[in-house]
């Protein structure tokens, strides 16, 4: 990842029947939560886990920084939580979180948000403590087979 993914989220669709692919950048909101999480870290409190968990939800409300779960997350038909890819270069402020889903469903489905939190599934609750939320825009409409691919820009 370069500089142009700083603070980014870039949202990937495949079409399985087509090939066709279809792109869309959106940018974080951090939560609260997020940013007392991003806190602690940097005063060593080696007690939080470290968010490196990826949701994808279809629900059409906006996030707001005071979000504490992902309502209407995905959690089925290829779309569950997944861990992402952490990849950081030394010395440089960029760190992006990596992960792709192959949706399974049979019927078309909308994603409209996605998310990255501490826990490697869904609690339901705050303490999932999703640290980033952006709103998909415009949204990733998928059919069964299709790809998408979250690539998550951190700058520290």
């Amino acid at each position: 990842m370069n500089n142009e993914m700083e603070n980014k989220v870039l949202i990937t669709v495949t079409k399985a029947k087509t090939g066709e692919v279809h792109s869309t950048v959106c940018r974080n909101l951090r939560t609260n939560i997020g940013v007392n999480w991003q806190a602690m870290q940097s005063i060593g409190d080696v007690a939080n886990e470290p968010a490196r968990n990826l949701a994808l939800s279809s629900r059409a409300t906006a996030p707001v920084s005071t979000d504490t779960d992902l309502k209407g997350e995905i959690a089925a038909n290829g779309l569950s939580r997944k861990t992402g890819t952490f990849s950081h270069t030394a010395d440089q402020s960029l760190a992006t979180l990596s992960e792709s889903w192959k949706y399974t469903g049979g019927s078309t489905l909308t994603i409209r948000k996605a998310a990255v939190a501490t826990a490697p599934t869904d609690l339901g609750t705050s303490a999932d403590t999703h640290f980033l939320i952006t709103a998909v825009s415009p949204v990733a409409v998928l059919d069964s087979n299709d790809t998408i691919a979250v690539d998550w820009g951190v700058n520290f």
